[in-house]
């Protein structure tokens, strides 16, 4: 499997998920983004492939809300998909590195979600939002 047919195949197991849970739609390409850094990361030795996109879709996506609340939801799931050996499986990874993506993951999540909160805790459209798509 290559870069481009793993993320594919990533992001819409993700969608297909989302749609067994909820009617709410992704709107961006964030699990691709990430699924691409996860293969640079195994495959190409860019060690910091992942963090690296991290920050990039923080620094240009944060100041929106709705788009906050995706990568909020993109890492979250991205924790459960390397736990339960989903996406790992998909690329074909030991137990060793799922555990390193999910473990890696969850840091990120905590970190997006505390910066959801220091940029919006005062704004209720976008807690209201945050929590409609996350509940």
């Amino acid at each position: 499997m290559n870069v481009f047919q793993y993320a594919f195949t990533a992001e819409e197991n993700w969608k297909a998920n989302l749609a067994d849970m909820t009617d709410w739609r992704p709107q961006y390409t964030f699990y691709s983004d990430f699924g691409i850094a996860e293969f640079c990361e195994v495959y190409m030795h860019d060690r910091n492939a992942v963090l690296s996109t991290y920050r990039n879709v923080i620094k240009n996506w944060a100041s929106d809300y709705k788009a906050l609340t995706e990568i909020i939801l993109v890492l979250n799931h991205k924790i459960w998909a390397f736990y339960n050996r989903v996406d790992s499986g998909y690329m074909k990874v030991s137990n060793q590195i799922a555990d390193y993506f999910a473990k890696l993951y969850n840091k990120l999540y905590e970190q997006a979600v505390a910066e959801f909160f220091k940029r919006y805790e005062n704004n209720p459209t976008a807690t209201d939002y945050y929590y409609r798509v996350t509940d």
